[in-house]
């Protein structure tokens, strides 16, 4: 079984896909993963982020994993751990010019694809996030979600992550950097984010976490046999 949960940042998708996952007793893949991985790779290489070619020809010599650690999931590049360092600002900030590189996508996305097959056929199934896995990666998903919620929600939940995970969080700063982004997404030439075709969408915005859990785990068992 294959679930897939696309959105823009701060839907509350990637939360919402891991606990799904939880509750279905399947695995929990996390693609934007993969372009943080890379995009970190091409900082520290000193790549020229504005040459797409470049970009590709790194990206497709990198050994990009993801890991079970019980019920984390670790990120490498090679042998080295960089599960904290791909969630620092840097990287959020840069990692549009890989995920608008076509090339880049093209190596990211097979990397994806087989990544999910594998975790689906060892654990049941399989819950992938990001923001074309419906409509990309994979479209003959068994499930299709889409959530979204006002950028003023997604900037605030945004703020309250930065804040626990003990940085510094500008309300307005991280709201104009999630419209930038959306814009980013939403208007590149490859990929775009969109409510894939027969995905579902839910508006979290005056949703729990909880809540938006417990409405896609019943939308997948009302339909499954």
């Amino acid at each position: 079984m294959i679930i897939t949960i696309d959105g823009p940042a701060g839907s509350g998708k990637s939360t919402a896909a891991r606990m799904l996952a939880r509750r279905l007793k399947i695995a929990y893949l996390d693609t934007g993963a993969t372009y943080r991985a890379a995009t970190l790779a091409a900082i520290q290489a000193g790549a020229d982020l504005r040459d797409p070619a470049a970009l590709a020809q790194l990206v497709g010599r990198l050994e990009i994993g993801l890991h079970y650690r019980g019920d984390d999931l670790a990120v490498t590049v090679g042998p080295q751990d960089v599960t904290r360092e791909i969630r620092l600002p840097e990287v959020s900030d840069k990692s549009h010019y890989l995920a608008r590189a076509p090339a880049v996508r093209a190596v990211l996305v097979d990397l994806q694809r087989r990544m999910g097959l594998k975790l689906a056929a060892e654990y049941g199934g399989v819950v992938s996030e990001g923001r074309d896995q419906g409509s990309v990666v994979f479209p003959q998903a068994d499930f299709k979600f889409y959530l979204d919620a006002t950028p003023e929600v997604r900037a605030r939940r945004r703020c309250d992550q930065l804040l626990a995970d003990g940085q510094q969080a500008d309300y307005q700063e991280v709201l104009q950097a999630i419209l930038l982004r959306d814009g980013r997404d939403r208007s590149r030439s490859v990929a775009p984010l969109i409510k894939p075709p027969g995905g579902v969408e839910i508006d979290t915005s005056g949703m729990t976490i909880a809540q938006v859990t417990d409405e896609l785990a019943r939308l997948v068992q009302a339909a499954r046999p």
